[in-house]
Order: structure tokens, then sequence, then C-alpha cells
């Protein structure tokens, strides 16, 4: 099945019952689909991605079970390529009032609600994937936290990637009203090794957070290095609220990824942590944008990448700061590691400041692996390749330490030890 075609947009429109504002939206991202470009950038081409080459729907059942990633008790949805497998959420849960559910269940259940939040972050119009996935998602997560309600535990969020030759596409919306607290976890892995076939991941995610709220969204992105992965997230934060990004990337083939996030009340907060581990041929393309559009508000990036082989890897932190965000604060930090030779990584940092009393830094440095450093850990006993995983864990570790969410940490520690020993 051709996915760049108007008549499927109908159809899965139609299948869905969808309203007629949202068959607008979608045909508006077709029509700009076919006029935009791919998402490159000025060390990221890509090649050898054929878009009419990947159908929209599985030809046979995923072979995932929910068991192998749920468990009771525990609010989660897991999504297998464009399919979701299940959606959980506990009676307690329920009891407070909160919305956790597919996007077109919300879509059925809550017309009005999605309505008033669905593409008011995220265009149709900024590049090529963005309007690949508003015209053709067919799932994704809808997720909607009442004022002034506390969940202790994590919302988790699952996606595989099962079937080669499948574009897995998913729209997110988080609401979270004022007064209120959440963890949202985001894993991502690819069931199927290298040599099954390519895969195509492409998502949108839309965070509001309210007055007062305090939000952290985690992810760890696994994929197999055979996947082309693109990924834009934008937030918005209202006054005196708090919004923690913590993302960890270590898979895909290209990974291209766009975080955004808008200060837009007085007071607000941001910080936003990155960590990628590149090995072997895998390209990551990073890009973190704050815009301080309010007084009194405060944002930090961090981003810190290890590269081994023949990896490569961009980070691009922006500070964008308006007229009326007068003693905002804002700080960014790109740092890489190289292990060897054939490694790159590129760090740019950006300012844009139009008002006159504010604080807005920055820094960035690449490097490869200290060898006195080696020498020095060998002569205490340690073999060559563990004196290196010594250093590395002692350059990732203060980034590390900041990240708020415990798993999060733990698992990307997990990861990196078994991409080093594969």
């Amino acid at each position: 099945m051709n996915i760049l075609s108007v008549e499927v947009v109908k159809e899965q429109a139609a299948q869905r019952g969808e309203p007629t504002w949202l068959m607008q939206k979608r045909l508006e991202a077709f029509e700009a689909l076919q006029k935009l470009s791919l998402p490159e950038s000025r060390y990221t081409k890509i090649r050898g991605l054929d878009l009419d080459a990947f159908a929209l729907a599985k030809q046979n059942g995923s072979g995932a079970r929910v068991s192998e990633f749920a468990r009771e008790r525990e609010a989660m949805h897991i999504q297998v390529d464009a399919h979701v497998l299940t959606t959980q959420v506990p009676e307690p849960l329920r009891a407070k009032g909160i919305i956790f559910c597919d996007m077109t269940t919300a879509m059925r259940d809550y017309p009005d609600l999605v309505k008033g939040y669905l593409f008011q972050a995220i265009s149709p119009h900024e590049d090529k994937m963005t309007a690949l996935v508003s015209a053709f998602a067919s799932n994704g997560i809808f997720i909607y936290i009442p004022k002034d309600t506390v969940l202790d535990e994590p919302l988790r969020l699952v996606y595989l990637l099962d079937e080669p030759m499948i574009a897995a596409l998913a729209h997110q919306a988080i609401v979270v009203e004022s007064g209120s607290r959440v963890t949202v976890l985001e894993e991502a892995y690819a069931k199927h090794p290298v040599g099954s076939g390519p895969h195509l991941h492409a998502a949108i995610s839309e965070v509001y957070v309210g007055d007062g709220a305090q939000v952290q969204v985690g992810a760890l992105q696994n994929w197999n290095e055979q996947t082309y992965s693109f990924v834009r997230r934008r937030a918005r934060v209202g006054r005196d609220a708090k919004l923690h990004w913590t993302i960890g990337w270590l898979g895909g083939k290209l990974t291209m990824s766009h975080v955004e996030s808008q200060l837009i009340g007085p007071g607000a907060e941001m910080e936003d942590i990155q960590v990628l581990f590149g090995r072997h041929k895998q390209h990551f393309d990073l890009t973190s944008s704050l815009r301080n559009m309010a007084p009194h508000v405060k944002g930090e990036i961090h981003m810190k990448g290890v590269m081994k082989d023949e990896s490569r890897a961009v980070m691009y932190g922006f500070i964008k700061v308006d007229p009326a965000a007068q003693q905002s604060n804002s700080y960014q930090l790109a740092q890489g590691l190289l292990l060897n030779d054939g490694a790159h990584c590129d760090a740019i940092p950006g300012l844009e400041i139009e008002a006159n009393d504010v604080r807005a830094t920055h820094g960035a440095s690449i490097g490869p692996i200290d060898e006195e450093q080696i020498f020095y850990l060998q002569s205490r006993g340690l073999e060559r390749e563990q004196a290196k995983r010594t250093i590395v864990e002692g350059f990732l570790t203060p980034t590390l330490e900041q990240i708020p969410i415990a798993g999060v940490r733990e698992r990307f520690h997990a990861f990196v030890e078994q991409k080093w020993n594969e």
C-alpha cells in the first residue's frame, strides 16, 4: 500500500469515524507532505529512505506479548508498529479522573477535549515527517491529568518495532492541568535484529504543562541499527510550572530529534537532559530548543554524547529570549567524547536574545579520550578496554546523576554495558 495517497487518508479517517475538523487537518497535512522536504540539516543528509516503500498496516499479527512489558497495577500503553497492543489503567487512577487512552479512543470518547489541544503546539507544516505523522498516524496516546492531581507512579509508554517495512507513526498529547504532578516514561525498542529489513518510526508529541504543575518526561530509545527515526516534541509550560525532559539515545541507523520548550508563563522552569551512546555507523542529529517568552523564567539544556567506531552525532542547542522575557536565566552545555579516530561529533550552540536584562550562557567541548588517563588507569592494573570504560563512566556520571527518574539512569547504564559487550 502506497502511504503517500490522499485516498488512503480519506479511507482511514472514514474507518475511524473521525470528525470533519480532523479530516480537514489530515488533508492539509497531506498537501504539505507533497511540498515539504525531509528534515535534513547541515551535517545530516538522508540517503536510502524511500517513504513509498513502507506500508501503514501489518500483514501478520505481532508476536509481542503484553506480559513481556506490563505489570499489574501499572498504567501502561503498548504500541507495536502502528497497532495498539494494550492500554491498561488501574482503577485507583481511573478514580482520580485521569484519561489515559489511545488517540482513536480519545477522539471518540472525548472529542471536544482532544480538539482543544491536538495540533495546537505542533503544526503539520514543520517538515515532511511531521506532515507524514499528521496525515497518517492512526494511533498514539492521549493523556489528561485533572487539576491538583498527584501521581506517584509513572505512566509508561512502550513503542515496539516488530515487522520491517512498516511505517510506525504516532501522535502523543500530554495535558497536565494546574497544580498536578506526573511522570511519563517512554520506551522504544525494535524486536527484530539487524538484517531483517529497515524500520521507519516517526512521532510528534505535544506537552501542555498547566500553571504550577510539575511534569517529568523520560524517554529511552533503543531501536535496532536499521531504523530511521524522526521525533518532534514541543512543550508549553505555564506560570510557576516545572518541566524535566530526560532522554537517552542508544539505537537507530539515523535518529533525528527536535525538542522545544516554550516557557510561556512567568516563573516557568525547564531542564532538558539528553545523553547518547553511538557505535558502528549510527548517526544522531539532536536539537534542543528553549524559548523564553515570559519574565523570570529559567531553563537549562545538557547534552552529552559518547561516540564509538564510525558513529556520528551533531548536537544543536538553541536559546531564544523574547522581548517580554526580562530577568530570565538560560544555560546550555554540549559535550562529546570520541573513543577512536573514526568517530565524530559536532556541538553547535545558538543564542537569539531580544531582551536587555537576562542571563544566557553556553558551553561546548568535543575531544578524544585522553591517552594519559588510559595510561594511568592501566598502570593501576586495568586492561585498556576497562580503562576506557571507566573514563566513559566518569564522563557520563555527572550528567546521569542529574536525571530525576531513577529507572532511566539505571537502564541507560545497562544498555551501554550491553552494547559495549556486543
